[in-house]
């Protein structure tokens, strides 16, 4: 069984979702009878099922999401938990320059510093 955590308590720092991720499960996880899978892929199953659960090394996104997690100064914030997801909707730029509330209080996210 899975947790699930509530999307209020994490930030994706604008980075998408990545099957390829070092921290993704590999889709057979857990499963009761050897080589069964129990998770499939919504988008593209075909492709992304056999990214689930590498362990290769890091992925582009993964190395992407850490620097934004660590390799930013300490005033570089996201005032809002929300502040990934809105980032990786598109929302940091508006009309071709940067959405001012965006500018403001999703930094991290948007890389604005």
């Amino acid at each position: 069984m899975f947790a699930v955590s509530p999307a209020n308590k994490f930030s994706s720092y604008g980075v998408r979702y990545d099957f390829s991720s070092v921290m993704h499960y590999d889709s057979k996880i857990a499963a009761r009878q050897f080589g069964m899978k129990t998770m499939t892929a919504k988008v593209n199953p075909e492709e992304n099922d056999a990214k689930m659960g590498q362990r290769e090394g890091l992925s582009p996104s993964d190395a992407e999401a850490l620097s934004k997690m660590y390799c930013r100064p300490k005033e570089c914030v996201d005032a809002n938990v929300y502040c990934g997801t809105w980032a990786t909707q598109n929302r940091c730029y508006k009309d071709g320059s940067a959405d001012v509330w965006m500018a403001n209080n999703c930094q991290k996210s948007c890389a604005f510093c």
